[in-house]
């Protein structure tokens, strides 16, 4: 049984707000504190943290209500406790879960119902079929996606949700936390390290990583170490490299410290809706160097001025970014960070927080689901609480 706080849950007068989720991570938490501290009344239903993302469950939900299952939901639990809660606002993270589907669909018409968008659009067959079920599965069962950028946001377009259903920036990282990296360094230039935070599975593009360092190391005088951050199966392809420091699997509160130590973030994925790590490392003042398919190159990682971006499965291409990278004066490598700092700044877990309030009153009074008449900003006493959908 996961213990955790909740913000006044049930109480009459606020804004309630349920998150239905697969496994948790730092990023998200860090939002749904944000939501909490803005008085919204919270309840949280995850899935437990799995063997490649080990987190630490108890810690990300720390402060508000949380329900965790492991396999799949209960759906008889799921929908007594949906009952008890009575949510102004079910936000679902995608739509692969079967029973938050149909949880959202009994709600349809009573909670403004929000479906996370994170995949950019790229026309394979499955997103094709997904247009094609769109109004069978999804209109009945959604009524707005929160989506990352432009590119998510075409993927929801095309899935039938216009643009006054749309909320933008459904992933931040705790911007204010990686920060405080940059204002520790002062005026000094970053580390000269490279760093890698990731799951260690092939859309990573570990191997090619493993590659291009080994080429950029081969060809350099002074070649930068790196830090390796994250567990997966494709560990053996960095272990044991020269200049290779394997870091392990990072609980979030340490990861500041370990974004400290480098230079330049390098993440060579195949595929990445998002990437949230990007956003700690500019948050962090690092330059980065990623590839075209990171969704959040489009808004976080300007070629030529806070790093490089790549082309997937390009060993030497990633091997001569890294080595432009390193081959940068103090002066030039402090301009990227200064450069990197800006852009963090379009997201925050407090933005998100507002963003979202904001709409959920706003879209159910376009959707005639009623206002639920609370003063912004309210506070709730907390009180503990506990629970498990499945064990």
């Amino acid at each position: 049984m996961a213990e955790a706080m909740t913000n006044g849950a049930g109480s009459r007068g606020e804004l309630r707000v349920c998150v239905l989720w697969s496994c948790l991570s730092g990023y998200l938490s860090a939002s749904l504190h944000a939501l909490v501290d803005r008085g919204v009344d919270l309840l949280v239903v995850h899935e437990r943290a799995g063997r490649w993302a080990p987190f630490d469950d108890a810690a990300l939900t720390a402060g508000f209500r949380s329900v965790s299952w492991s396999g799949a939901p209960d759906e008889a639990e799921l929908t007594a406790l949906l009952d008890e809660f009575r949510p102004h606002a079910l936000v679902v993270n995608s739509w692969h879960i079967g029973a938050y589907r149909r949880a959202a669909r009994r709600l349809r018409g009573r909670t403004l119902r929000i479906v996370t968008v994170h995949n950019q659009w790229t026309a394979t067959p499955k997103q094709l079929a997904a247009r094609v079920v769109a109004p069978v599965l999804l209109h009945p069962t959604y009524d707005a996606a929160f989506v990352c950028d432009e590119r998510q946001a075409v993927f929801a377009e095309r899935l039938g949700f216009p643009a006054e259903r749309l909320l933008w920036g459904v992933n931040t990282c705790d911007q204010p936390l990686f920060a405080q990296v940059a204002e520790r360094r002062g005026d000094a230039a970053p580390p000269r390290r490279f760093l890698f935070v990731g799951r260690l599975v092939p859309d990573k593009g570990v191997d090619v990583l493993a590659a291009a360092y080994r080429a950029y190391r081969a060809a350099a005088e002074d070649p930068w170490p790196l830090l390796v951050a994250g567990v997966g199966p494709l560990a053996d392809e960095l272990a044991g490299l020269e200049g290779v420091e394997m870091l392990g699997f990072v609980q979030p509160p340490d990861l500041p410290a370990v974004f400290e130590r480098a230079g330049c973030l390098v993440l060579p994925s195949r595929h990445e809706p998002w990437a949230v790590v990007v956003h700690e490392a500019v948050s962090a003042g690092l330059p980065v160097v990623c590839t075209r398919r990171c969704g959040a190159a489009t808004r976080l990682v300007l070629d030529g001025y806070n790093g490089a971006v790549v082309s997937p499965d390009d060993v030497e291409g990633l091997a001569r970014a890294m080595a432009r990278i390193a081959a940068a004066g103090d002066d030039e490598r402090r301009a990227m960070s200064v450069a990197s700092q800006e852009l963090s700044r379009q997201y925050t877990p407090a933005r998100w927080a507002r963003l979202l309030e904001e709409r959920i009153l706003e879209l159910r009074a376009t959707l005639g689901l009623g206002d639920p008449a609370r003063p912004p900003g309210a506070r709730g006493p907390a009180q503990r609480v506990s629970g498990a959908l499945r064990d």
